[in-house]
């Protein structure tokens, strides 16, 4: 039989590795030196095997860094309608928020129609960089009406906004609609979610609605496409 590849026996020696969790999540990989040392190998043999071990989803790399081991992706239910911070905690993930914009602003003309407000009104636009045990996972811009939340931006919303809308301003959501199309990350997006330009991702925009069938959230969303992955139960 054939020897394999080279750098496929480095992808095997390390696949069974990272699956028996001997190289856990987040762990940071063997240096490429370490690499070639061991295996007796060239650098550009090492990079072609990582290479493979990022395209099959088992490592992620940091730019000045180096390769590091990928979590198993972070599942949400299409089925139900879960806020982040709920979602991440069921699956027993640490969430957390980074504020990167928060204004009173007025609102384009695509929020004002979904949110069915005029542009004279004004909104809140809330950005936020969502994470799950200190790894990006997505970036988030919600639009809210100010007349529904007028008291806001008294709140600490790197907690659970859906949490602060219900206990604060009385706000149940009834449905969401939810779009979901694939795309390439932006130079802007790759930065915040450490991942290279051009990666896949996924943009999700949902709007949200409270039991009189009046929408109240408009939230347009990049998730990292190597972190992220969406699961629906389907009934005949």
């Amino acid at each position: 039989m054939k020897a394999l590849p080279r750098y496929m026996q480095v992808m095997n020696y390390y696949i069974p590795l990272i699956k028996a969790g001997k190289l856990k999540e987040g762990a940071k990989m063997p240096t490429e030196e370490e690499i070639c040392e061991l295996f007796s190998i060239s650098r550009i043999t090492v990079r072609r095997a990582l290479d493979g071990l990022q395209q099959n989803g088992y490592i992620y790399k940091q730019q000045g860094k180096g390769s590091f081991v990928m979590s198993k992706k972070t599942g949400f239910q299409l089925n139900h309608l879960k806020g982040f911070t709920e979602e991440m905690k069921m699956l027993g993930k640490d969430p957390s928020s980074e504020i990167i914009f928060f204004e009173i602003i007025t609102p384009s003309d695509l929020a004002a129609q979904v949110l069915g407000i005029d542009q004279s009104q004004k909104i809140y636009l809330l950005e936020r960089l969502r994470m799950a045990d200190g790894i990006p996972i997505a970036i988030e811009r919600v639009h809210l009406p100010f007349y529904r939340f007028p008291t806001l931006q008294s709140s600490n919303l790197k907690e659970s906004l859906y949490d602060i809308l219900q206990y604060q301003f009385g706000c149940e959501s009834y449905k969401g609609i939810q779009e979901i199309s694939a795309g390439l990350a932006s130079e802007e997006e790759a930065k915040l979610l450490k991942i290279a330009i051009g990666s896949a991702v996924l943009h999700i925009n949902r709007t949200t609605f409270e039991q009189d069938g009046v929408a109240y959230e408009y939230v347009e969303s990049t998730y990292r496409g190597d972190q992220y992955q969406f699961t629906a139960t389907l009934y005949k």
